[in-house]
Protein backbone atom coordinates (compact mmCIF):
# COMPACT_ATOMS: atom_id res chain seq x y z
CA UNK A 1 0.00 0.00 0.00
CA UNK A 2 1.12 3.31 -0.78
CA UNK A 3 1.50 5.89 2.36
CA UNK A 4 -0.73 8.60 1.40
CA UNK A 5 -3.56 5.48 0.98
CA UNK A 6 -2.56 3.74 4.72
CA UNK A 7 -2.82 7.50 6.11
CA UNK A 8 -6.09 8.06 4.13
CA UNK A 9 -7.62 4.87 5.11
CA UNK A 10 -6.31 4.09 8.40
CA UNK A 11 -9.88 4.11 10.77
CA UNK A 12 -10.32 2.06 14.39
CA UNK A 13 -11.98 -0.90 13.48
CA UNK A 14 -13.37 -2.35 16.82
CA UNK A 15 -14.71 -5.78 14.48
CA UNK A 16 -11.75 -8.07 15.34
CA UNK A 17 -10.80 -11.13 14.83
CA UNK A 18 -9.28 -13.13 17.57
CA UNK A 19 -6.92 -15.24 14.76
CA UNK A 20 -3.35 -14.83 15.75
CA UNK A 21 -1.24 -12.23 13.83
CA UNK A 22 1.87 -14.02 12.07
CA UNK A 23 5.32 -13.31 13.40
CA UNK A 24 6.15 -11.20 9.99
CA UNK A 25 3.67 -8.93 10.53
CA UNK A 26 3.73 -8.41 14.30
CA UNK A 27 7.84 -7.78 13.51
CA UNK A 28 7.12 -5.89 10.75
CA UNK A 29 4.83 -3.82 13.15
CA UNK A 30 7.21 -3.55 15.83
CA UNK A 31 10.07 -2.17 13.46
CA UNK A 32 7.25 0.75 12.61
CA UNK A 33 7.25 1.28 16.27
CA UNK A 34 10.58 1.32 16.76
CA UNK A 35 10.96 4.11 14.53
CA UNK A 36 8.78 6.72 16.38
CA UNK A 37 10.34 10.06 17.33
CA UNK A 38 10.44 10.36 21.17
CA UNK A 39 11.40 12.96 24.08
CA UNK A 40 15.93 13.29 23.90
CA UNK A 41 15.88 9.93 21.83
CA UNK A 42 15.05 7.79 25.19
CA UNK A 43 14.52 5.01 23.75
CA UNK A 44 16.10 2.95 26.41
CA UNK A 45 13.38 3.79 28.31
CA UNK A 46 10.41 1.89 26.66
CA UNK A 47 9.25 -1.23 26.29
CA UNK A 48 6.93 -3.08 24.15
CA UNK A 49 5.01 -5.86 25.52
CA UNK A 50 3.44 -7.89 22.92
CA UNK A 51 0.55 -9.63 24.27
CA UNK A 52 -0.98 -12.75 22.60
CA UNK A 53 -2.44 -16.40 22.78
CA UNK A 54 -3.33 -17.93 26.63
CA UNK A 55 -2.33 -14.45 28.69
CA UNK A 56 -4.23 -12.08 25.86
CA UNK A 57 -7.12 -14.21 26.81
CA UNK A 58 -6.53 -14.00 30.65
CA UNK A 59 -6.26 -10.04 30.65
CA UNK A 60 -9.52 -9.64 28.25
CA UNK A 61 -11.20 -12.08 30.95
CA UNK A 62 -9.87 -9.76 33.84
CA UNK A 63 -11.08 -6.62 31.74
CA UNK A 64 -14.02 -7.98 31.62
CA UNK A 65 -14.57 -8.76 35.19
CA UNK A 66 -12.71 -5.04 36.04
CA UNK A 67 -14.84 -3.38 32.97
CA UNK A 68 -17.88 -4.74 31.79
CA UNK A 69 -16.37 -5.16 28.40
CA UNK A 70 -13.29 -6.43 26.71
CA UNK A 71 -11.62 -3.25 25.73
CA UNK A 72 -9.26 -5.30 22.99
CA UNK A 73 -12.68 -6.17 21.05
CA UNK A 74 -11.90 -9.52 21.01
CA UNK A 75 -8.20 -9.09 18.89
CA UNK A 76 -5.67 -11.56 18.57
CA UNK A 77 -2.41 -8.97 19.72
CA UNK A 78 -2.15 -6.45 21.88
CA UNK A 79 0.50 -3.98 21.81
CA UNK A 80 1.49 -1.84 25.08
CA UNK A 81 3.72 0.68 25.67
CA UNK A 82 5.57 0.60 28.48
CA UNK A 83 8.03 4.07 30.09
CA UNK A 84 10.11 5.08 32.46
CA UNK A 85 11.58 8.14 34.08
CA UNK A 86 10.75 11.51 32.45
CA UNK A 87 8.29 14.07 32.81
CA UNK A 88 4.34 12.16 32.59
CA UNK A 89 3.81 14.88 29.40
CA UNK A 90 6.68 13.50 27.90
CA UNK A 91 5.87 9.78 28.48
CA UNK A 92 2.23 10.78 27.30
CA UNK A 93 3.73 11.94 23.90
CA UNK A 94 6.17 9.17 23.77
CA UNK A 95 3.46 6.38 24.08
CA UNK A 96 1.09 8.30 21.55
CA UNK A 97 3.70 8.93 18.89
CA UNK A 98 4.80 4.83 18.67
CA UNK A 99 0.79 3.84 19.28
CA UNK A 100 0.17 5.89 16.07
CA UNK A 101 3.04 4.19 14.30
CA UNK A 102 2.15 0.81 15.63
CA UNK A 103 -1.68 1.50 14.34
CA UNK A 104 -0.30 3.28 10.72
CA UNK A 105 1.98 -0.66 10.83
CA UNK A 106 -1.28 -2.60 11.49
CA UNK A 107 -3.41 -0.34 8.76
CA UNK A 108 -0.67 -0.94 5.98
CA UNK A 109 -0.89 -4.92 6.51
CA UNK A 110 -4.80 -4.31 6.44
CA UNK A 111 -5.50 -5.06 9.61
CA UNK A 112 -7.99 -3.62 12.00
CA UNK A 113 -5.98 -1.69 15.07
CA UNK A 114 -7.65 0.80 18.13
CA UNK A 115 -5.63 2.96 20.52
CA UNK A 116 -6.30 2.35 23.53
CA UNK A 117 -5.81 4.63 26.67
CA UNK A 118 -8.56 3.41 28.85
CA UNK A 119 -6.42 0.35 29.84
CA UNK A 120 -3.88 2.02 31.51
CA UNK A 121 -5.54 2.63 34.82
CA UNK A 122 -6.44 -1.07 35.09
CA UNK A 123 -2.96 -2.37 33.88
CA UNK A 124 -1.16 -0.66 36.72
CA UNK A 125 -3.38 -0.53 39.26
CA UNK A 126 -4.38 -3.81 39.49
CA UNK A 127 -2.09 -6.21 40.68
CA UNK A 128 -3.12 -9.36 39.01
CA UNK A 129 -2.38 -7.86 35.30
CA UNK A 130 0.94 -5.75 36.21
CA UNK A 131 2.80 -8.23 38.75
CA UNK A 132 1.14 -11.58 38.22
CA UNK A 133 0.03 -11.88 34.42
CA UNK A 134 2.45 -9.20 32.67
CA UNK A 135 5.02 -9.07 34.73
CA UNK A 136 5.69 -5.28 34.81
CA UNK A 137 8.48 -3.79 37.20
CA UNK A 138 8.97 -0.42 38.62
CA UNK A 139 9.75 2.09 37.10
CA UNK A 140 7.87 1.30 34.03
CA UNK A 141 4.23 1.83 33.59
CA UNK A 142 1.56 0.88 30.91
CA UNK A 143 1.30 4.40 28.83
CA UNK A 144 -0.92 3.09 26.02
CA UNK A 145 -1.88 -0.07 24.38
CA UNK A 146 -2.85 -0.90 20.82
CA UNK A 147 -5.18 -3.49 20.10
CA UNK A 148 -4.52 -5.56 16.56
CA UNK A 149 -6.28 -7.72 14.51
CA UNK A 150 -7.78 -9.35 11.58
CA UNK A 151 -10.67 -7.40 10.58
CA UNK A 152 -13.93 -9.13 10.72
CA UNK A 153 -16.23 -6.15 9.73
CA UNK A 154 -15.19 -3.23 8.19
CA UNK A 155 -18.55 -1.72 9.83
CA UNK A 156 -16.28 1.58 11.10
CA UNK A 157 -18.12 4.66 11.52
CA UNK A 158 -17.48 6.96 8.18
CA UNK A 159 -15.45 9.99 10.75
CA UNK A 160 -15.18 13.22 8.51
CA UNK A 161 -11.72 14.02 9.79
CA UNK A 162 -11.90 17.82 9.31
CA UNK A 163 -11.21 20.83 11.51
CA UNK A 164 -10.50 24.22 11.70
CA UNK A 165 -6.73 25.23 10.45
CA UNK A 166 -5.79 28.77 11.09
CA UNK A 167 -2.77 30.42 9.34
CA UNK A 168 -0.80 33.00 10.11
CA UNK A 169 1.66 35.33 7.98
Amino acid sequence: MEFKDTIFNRRSNRFLSDEKINDESIDYILQIAKRAPVALGRYSDINLLVIEGETLRRLQKKFVELNKIDNTFGSGLLIVVLHKGMKEDLRNQDAGIIGSYICLGASDLGLGSVYLHSLVGMMNDDKYISQELLHIEKPYEVMCAVTVGKIKDNKVRNVTHDFEVIKFD
